[in-house]
């Protein structure tokens, strides 16, 4: 089994957040942007993998093959799948909001880190 760290720390200077346009999404990691998403700076961390690794995924459940504090197994249609859990959904959604400013994002996010048992920490 994994061991995961508690406190996952996120460089604001490598994180996309919101400001979705037509071309770029966010994604676990840009190379053009050399940045990621909130949750490519934890997959990151957790699988001590490299930056380029995580290019062109777009969600946990395109990096991880079992489940993971990101990820679950789901029994559908007589087969298991993997796919994201509510924590990952919910990052998403905070992380992406075009709509909310970064103070807002920042806080929201350690919101829903803590309540997974979890912690964030943005610096730069």
């Amino acid at each position: 089994m994994t061991k995961f760290i508690k406190t996952f720390r996120i460089d604001r200077k490598k994180w996309l957040r919101g400001k979705l346009d037509f071309y770029n999404n966010n994604v676990l990691w840009c190379d053009k942007r050399q940045a990621g998403c909130c949750l490519g700076h934890v997959i990151h961390q957790t699988m001590k993998c490299s930056w380029d690794d995580l290019k062109g995924g777009g969600s946990p459940e395109d990096f991880y093959k079992k489940p993971s504090l990101l990820t679950q197994y789901n029994e559908s249609s007589n087969y298991i799948y993997l796919e994201n859990n509510s924590l990952a959904q919910s990052a998403m959604l905070i992380n992406d909001d075009v709509m909310c400013s970064d103070e807002d994002r920042e806080k929201d996010l350690k919101d829903l880190f803590n309540s997974h048992g979890y912690n964030l920490e943005f610096y730069n």
